[in-house]
């Protein structure tokens, strides 16, 4: 018995570079496309967890009984935007961009949750609203009492290379809501 023999030949240098032609066009047709839906997540999910945040402070107030303070600042010196929940105190000096750690200097205030976003990470957010005077950025939630004491509070999340927008707003109930202003972000209202 003869074993048939197949005759192989490999790929030619034309075969090879047509297949790595096709492949480099493919490649600088989804990696860009690829990049804006990553960044489009990652606003969503820095929207999204600054929503769990305000509700987290709004539960934690209603359970505890305590009021609770919530920070929303950006660090000028550090590219970090941050969010953090803790047990109101009238002496209430925290920086939420600090080490965690070291939020609140030597302060006993407890902090309760807390949220960093390096600008590094390609979002950053930005918090605006009329705050209390000397309480820039800062505002309280009590229990049983389903108002804060400032108005207008908006987180507005942006993506650097793709321009996406998201933003959260508490109004003066309590109530959170994730709205996209431009119509970026597919899945949720247009504010």
């Amino acid at each position: 018995m003869n074993p048939i023999r197949i005759a192989s030949r490999g790929l030619g240098l034309v075969e090879v570079m047509i297949g790595l032609t096709v492949l480099g066009v493919l490649l600088a047709v989804a990696v860009p496309s690829m990049l804006d839906l990553l960044e489009r997540r990652r606003v969503v999910a820095v929207g999204l967890e600054v929503a769990n945040v305000f509700n987290f402070a709004k539960s934690q107030a209603n359970i505890s009984g305590d009021r609770v303070t919530v920070h929303l600042e950006k660090d000028t010196g550090t590219p970090v935007s941050c969010v953090s929940v803790n047990l109101h105190n009238v002496s209430d000096f925290c920086k939420c961009y600090r080490e965690p750690g070291s939020m609140c200097g030597r302060s006993t205030i407890q902090v309760l949750r807390w949220f960093q976003v390096q600008d590094s990470q390609g979002v950053s957010f930005a918090a605006s609203g009329r705050w209390a005077p000397d309480k820039d950025g800062q505002f309280t939630i009590s229990r049983n009492y389903h108002a804060t004491d400032v108005s207008d509070v908006e987180v507005n999340v942006t993506g650097k290379r793709t321009g996406a927008k998201l933003k959260v707003e508490i109004n003066a109930a309590n109530r959170v809501r994730t709205c996209t202003p431009d119509g970026s972000i597919n899945g949720f209202p247009t504010c």
